[in-house]
Formats: structure tokens, sequence, C-alpha cells
């Protein structure tokens, strides 16, 4: 199987900081891949590099075999690539529905396709009833639901998730988990950033490891969990076998 996307030598400096060195990885079509590390380790800043918001200073990324190194946030979503944000930031002016449709709008100019778009994604995502509330007034994990079902109006083929699990308490970290499974199921490839643990080892397929903008571990997560590196560097000694 070819992958989906194929990261090679990326590299990011911000002045003289190494934010990313020298990453490579691929991930495959189907796979939840997990991309973990202490703050600072460059997880964010690798989601930017892919969906366009920065430049890398070298490497390569392809997307569905094409090169899509340096091109704008605009195109990459175009593309297929959705992403949501780590801090979460709904239109509070317009309501739940009109929220969704912005992202459907990217697929359509007909407002008719995009109300009908948006409303199969409030469903899909358990807000369809709250669909005529303002966004600002929503609670966070609701708000967090909202934002994926604006991103999958965008009709991805790869969905970014930035530490949506933040601020859930563990039930509502459950029924998320739950939702990146249907979603996975639904045909979408996913990339987590994550550093709920029991989120990212409980969903993903693979696990990447970064510290200091470097990747020092990638497996399945039972072998990302007993890696003596990624112990010392982020899990600590109450992971260690």
């Amino acid at each position: 199987m070819k992958p989906l996307l194929e990261v090679n030598g990326l590299t990011k400096y911000f002045g003289g900081l190494a934010a990313v060195k020298d990453v490579d990885f691929d991930v495959y079509p189907g796979e939840i891949f997990g991309l973990i590390g202490p703050n600072g380790a460059g997880k964010t800043t690798i989601f930017n590099l892919i969906n366009g918001f920065y430049h890398p200073t070298s490497g390569v990324i392809k997307f569905k075999g094409r090169n899509i190194t340096g091109f704008s946030p605009h195109e990459v979503c175009k593309l297929g690539i959705g992403r949501i944000f780590q801090i979460v930031k709904p239109l509070p002016r317009l309501t739940v529905l009109q929220n969704v449709m912005v992202g459907a709008f990217a697929r359509t100019e007909s407002a008719d396709r995009a109300r009908e778009e948006a409303e199969r994604q409030l469903e899909f995502m358990g807000l369809l009833d709250k669909r005529d509330r303002l966004a600002g007034g929503l609670t966070i994990a609701d708000k967090k639901r909202l934002e994926v079902a604006r991103a999958l109006a965008t009709k991805p083929t790869l969905l970014l998730l930035d530490e949506v699990a933040a601020g859930l308490n563990p039930k509502e970290t459950a029924d998320m988990m739950d939702l990146i499974r249907k979603i996975r199921d639904d045909g979408i490839t996913i990339i987590v950033v994550e550093h709920v643990m029991r989120m990212v080892m409980g969903v993903s397929h693979r696990i990447m490891v970064l510290h200091h903008g470097e990747k020092i571990a990638v497996g399945k997560p039972k072998e990302v969990a007993t890696d003596a590196r990624v112990i010392e560097a982020y899990l600590g000694e109450a992971y260690r076998a």
C-alpha cells in the first residue's frame, strides 16, 4: 500500500532554533497516526508545515504522491487535508449551522448544498439539535465537536486533530475517542496530536514521538510505551514495563 502522506527530511528553523529537524514519516490510508512529545517538541509545527501555515526550511511533503511543499492553506484544504486547532475558535456570532456551512463552502458555492452538508456533519457529531444556537455559547466539548464538524464539511481525505481531548472530562474524552474511530471508519485518515495518553494510546495504530524537534521513536502504541528513550524523554517511569 502506498502512503497517503509522505514526509521526508522535514526541517523548520525559526532564527537559529530548529523547531523541527530532519523528520521522516509516512501515514497510510485508513490509519490513525498519533504524534506525541513534550511541550515544544515540534508537533504543532509539523501540522503547520503540512497544511501550509509555515513553509519548511528544507524537506519534502507529499500528499497522494503529489509534492505539496510550500502550498498555501487553502490549496492544501482543496486537495483534501482538513485540520482543527488546539485552541478552538468557532465564529461566536454565527449559529452552529452557519459555522459548519463555512467549511462546506470550500466545496460548493450553493447555499443549499452547504446547508445540507453542514446538517449531515452536525448529525454525525451529535450537534444537530443545537444547530440554531450561537456557537459562542457552547460548552468546550461541543465547541470541539463543532470544530471537527466544520473540518469534515470540507470533505477531507486526511484530518489533522490538534489536542482534541484537551479540556475534556473522562466521559467526554471517551466519547471523542468513539467519534475519532467513526471518522476513520467513514474512510478518513487521521493524524492526532495529543497529550492525553489514554486517548492517543487508545485510538492510534502507530505513534511517532518527537523530542526537541527530532523523531526519537515510531511504532505501535505498546512498542512506543516501552521504549526507554520515550520513557526518559516524555512518558516517565509510570510507563516502564
